[in-house]
């Protein structure tokens, strides 16, 4: 525990002295000296979302999503999370996707919610993965939608989705075996990366 501990301040140190800022998630931010203080810090992270920094669009998304330093406003986070979403910043991609699904902070839209999750999902985020393919399993949209349904499912229980795979165990009982095994082909092929939806 404290290997890794240590490990993870030699890193921030590495970070630092190169001029750039690490949060605790491990992204690195903006080049430029960390602020000192409560207020500077919250300053700084609205300059830097405003100066396009997908990491700074999305962390402080986070903040106006959960209320967290600043008044809670699901369409200011919204917008945040579609700046950095068209930049490819698949985090915020997923949770665009997932504001626009549930219409929290914007009108509901199931079409633009697929196209994100689909962008996040082609560039490896399990979430995405998972949340796709139960759009997809959903609808009832004839076979080749529900093996591609399947098959990020698949993709997702691979990531660590753990009830992915529960929920796949279940759709073994019901489809053929030829769906099943379409969907694992289609599960394998590498994945390219995933366009944005603009």
């Amino acid at each position: 525990m404290w290997r890794q501990a240590a490990g993870r301040l030699r890193a921030a140190a590495l970070v630092l002295v190169s001029g750039a800022f690490l949060t605790a998630s491990g992204a690195v931010l903006a080049q430029g000296t960390p602020p000192s203080g409560y207020g500077a810090t919250l300053r700084w992270y609205h300059e830097q979302a405003q100066a396009g920094n997908p990491a700074a669009q999305f962390l402080l998304g986070i903040k106006y999503e959960t209320g967290t330093d600043v008044p809670k406003d699901l369409a200011r986070a919204a917008q945040l999370f579609e700046q950095a979403a068209k930049q490819g910043y698949a985090d915020a991609q997923f949770k665009l996707a997932s504001l626009l699904e549930t219409g929290r902070g914007v009108e509901t839209d199931k079409d633009a919610a697929e196209a994100w999750y689909r962008a996040a999902a082609f560039d490896g985020h399990a979430p995405a993965q998972y949340n796709l393919a139960l759009m997809l399993l959903s609808s009832a949209r004839g076979e080749d939608a529900l093996v591609e349904g399947l098959s990020w499912l698949m993709r997702a229980g691979r990531g660590g989705i753990a009830r992915a795979d529960g929920l796949l165990a279940k759709w073994r009982d019901v489809v053929s075996g030829e769906i099943m095994a379409r969907a694992e082909e289609l599960s394998k092929l590498p994945l390219g990366s995933g366009a944005s939806p603009r």
